[in-house]
């Protein structure tokens, strides 16, 4: 798999080893130490999945037993190198484990303040909008991104959206969430149609290998819920393509980030705005779903963290 970005940090890492190295015998210490510790992480990972997915206790206990005998003496007598050059390996596999680190507990927090809301409960309040003729549209099909793969709940942070900044009316709301595949090149998707509403819950499936350009497919899925009668034609007044009957697009992102406020411990308010420095680094969200050309809402929106006690302000004469 090919990430741009990644390509370039090893790229720059790789210069970075040779030109402090120079000669392949001065880095022959780094290297060795680094395969046995590659040999020691590999026999472990498989002792734990004999372990707890094929659950041989007795097997993956002898396996660990036997390799790590044979594997430990080549690491211990490899470590003698850790001061000639050694120490290379072991920094660079401790800021990989750094970031990995980073990205786990930083989502680990995100994902305990989610708050997910029973779309049902605010069907009526949906209702209420569309025949609010005092509120105009801001687009025929308005487009939100969610990680959530449920028809029947909705983040808060959407709803606080839609109907708490600003008032967003549009003629279909479109939530769209994606799974990606082990297999490399899946392309399906399944659409969930609310009750007799104009909201749409639609889940792609795509291989890892699959560009995940959200807006060509969502038109795709227009196009083909107007021919099969599911969604009615929408009314393109200008335009300068023939037979066109699929309206205009609005896709609102939601930036999270942490308030001053928060009430978290001082490790997790480290991890999550690395996290958030790590994926400024990877890329803006819109280019990760192919929506750099798209009509685009952005909002910043706080992590709804426990907030601490804040001091009571007086009036004075």
């Amino acid at each position: 798999m090919y990430i741009s970005q990644v390509n370039t940090l090893l790229w720059v890492f790789c210069i970075g080893v040779l030109c402090f190295f120079q000669t392949s015998a001065r880095m022959e210490a780094a290297y060795g130490l680094a395969i046995t510790l590659t040999m020691l992480m590999t026999t472990i990972l498989l002792f734990v999945y004999i372990k707890n997915i094929r659950k041989h206790m007795v097997i993956a206990t002898l396996f660990l037993l036997c390799f790590i005998v044979i594997e430990g003496g080549f690491f211990i007598s490899s470590f003698t190198k850790f001061s000639r050059g050694g120490y290379i390996a072991l920094l660079l596999a401790t800021c990989i484990l750094m970031v990995m680190w980073i990205w786990h507990t930083g989502t680990k927090i995100e994902q305990q303040q989610i708050v997910r809301l029973p779309l049902q409960k605010y069907l009526p309040l949906f209702r209420k909008l569309q025949h609010d003729e005092s509120i105009p549209f801001i687009a025929d099909n308005l487009v939100f991104m969610t990680k959530d793969q449920s028809d029947t709940l909705l983040e808060r942070d959407i709803l606080y959206s839609i109907f708490d900044r600003g008032v967003k009316k549009a003629k279909a709301y479109w939530f769209l969430s994606v799974q990606v595949s082990d297999e490399p090149y899946t392309l399906q998707y399944r659409v969930h149609r609310i009750k007799d509403t104009q909201l749409f819950r639609v889940h792609f499936i795509l291989g890892f290998k699959v560009n995940q350009s959200v807006n060509v497919y969502l038109r795709q899925i227009v196009q083909e819920m107007i021919q099969s009668n599911e969604l009615k034609p929408q009314e393109v007044p200008y335009s300068i393509y023939d037979n066109q009957h699929i309206g205009t697009f609005r896709f609102c992102m939601i930036h999270k980030h942490l308030g001053a406020g928060s009430s978290i411990s001082s490790w997790g308010r480290i991890a999550i705005t690395l996290k958030y420095m790590i994926r400024h680094f990877a890329g803006f969200y819109p280019q990760w779903y192919g929506l750099e050309n798209s009509s685009l809402i952005i909002e910043h929106v706080p992590l709804f963290i426990k907030q601490k006690p804040t001091n009571i302000i007086q009036r004075i004469d």
